[in-house]
């Protein structure tokens, strides 16, 4: 389950990166989503998107090189994360 936060933070971080791939305007998302272009442009910053808006712009947005985009940019991410085999897992689970 702390994966799926994980993941769904690193998306939140990467919004900006995304909305900058997609190709779309700034002011044209804003006006979709209902903010003013101005307050578009400072959450695209900061990174302070809603559950909401982040849902309303990946409709708008999605598409398959961008899904590509992200998982490899998530998959950087990780890349200095431990990994440890199925079989230590199971061990230790006593399986």
């Amino acid at each position: 389950m702390l994966s799926i936060v994980e993941s769904y933070m690193e998306l939140k971080k990467n919004m900006g990166a995304l909305i900058n791939k997609s190709g779309y305007k700034n002011a044209f998302l804003a006006e979709q989503i209902g903010i003013p272009a101005p307050t578009f442009s400072v959450k695209k910053q900061r990174g302070n998107w809603t559950e909401n808006e982040m849902k309303q712009i990946l409709t708008i947005i999605q598409n398959k090189k961008l899904e590509d985009y992200f998982f490899l940019e998530l998959m950087r991410s990780e890349a200095d994360e431990p990994r440890h085999p199925v079989a230590d897992l199971k061990k230790e689970m006593g399986w």
